[in-house]
């Protein structure tokens, strides 16, 4: 009988996930799908969920699912402005200016919104800012 080899057909081969491969990241907590022509802001809010990932892993070691739900909820105040911005900025000539106004406090809403949501992740604090090191510890002049 042949000596069973992986799918790839590559005796030897290893399976699974390549190396700093994100699957295993993966929480199940999805951002949604925004329209075609709003690609750009989906690209965008996607490269704003990884780089929280990176930073909830560089100081916890792990996302779980307080951290993961945090960072949903980041995400989603984001695209809230985004799209917020995207809108006033399509729209701004047609738009009234207390609609304008609407607008632009929707977005420093959502802005402010996500800044509790990352707080909660507790990124910033003294003590978990091991790339902050070399900042932090400033020799004194003699």
């Amino acid at each position: 009988m042949p000596e069973k080899t992986p799918t790839n057909g590559k005796p030897g081969a290893k399976r699974g996930a390549p190396r700093d491969n994100r699957n295993a990241l993966r929480h199940g907590l999805r951002g949604g799908q925004l329209p075609a022509d709003a690609k750009y802001v989906e690209n965008r809010l996607n490269a704003f969920r990884r780089n929280l990932e990176d930073a909830v892993l560089v100081v916890s070691g792990e996302v779980d699912i307080p951290a993961a739900a945090a960072i949903q909820t980041a995400l989603r105040w984001e695209r809230h402005a985004c799209l917020a911005q995207r809108w006033l900025t399509k729209a701004y000539d047609e738009l009234k200016p207390l609609d304008r106004l609407h607008f632009s406090r929707e977005i420093a809403r959502a802005s402010t919104e996500r800044d509790k949501a990352i707080a909660t992740l507790e990124l910033g604090t003294k003590d978990n800012r091991p790339w902050m090191a070399d900042a932090i510890t400033v020799e004194p002049k003699q």
